[in-house]
């Protein structure tokens, strides 16, 4: 799946060029003359470029391990976690007084 999300974000990148670089309209208005008169619609290309990716991103995140990777890296860092508990109590008693 992330791949598609990938293709649709790259197909989207390709889109957004050909309307910033691409011809400018004729006096028919044959290709988009909306492009030129309105810039505040790429932002909306850009939203949605940035969605796609971010889409593609976490696709890729195994998320079926993510709780035994979240418990062995909370025992790996054990002792941290206790001296940064102990140091925020302490603090805490410090601000009191």
């Amino acid at each position: 799946m992330h791949r598609v999300f990938g293709l649709l974000a790259l197909t989207a990148a390709g889109l957004g060029l050909f309307l910033l670089f691409g011809p400018d309209p004729g006096p028919s208005g044959d290709i988009a003359p909306t492009a030129d008169h309105n810039p505040a619609g790429y932002g909306g290309w850009a939203l949605g470029l940035l969605t796609g990716l971010m889409l593609a991103w976490l696709a890729r995140i195994d998320w079926s391990s993510l709780p035994e990777r979240i418990a062995a890296w909370l025992r790996l860092q054990r002792r941290r976690l206790a001296l940064a508990l102990l140091g925020g109590v302490f603090a805490s008693i410090l601000l009191l007084f």
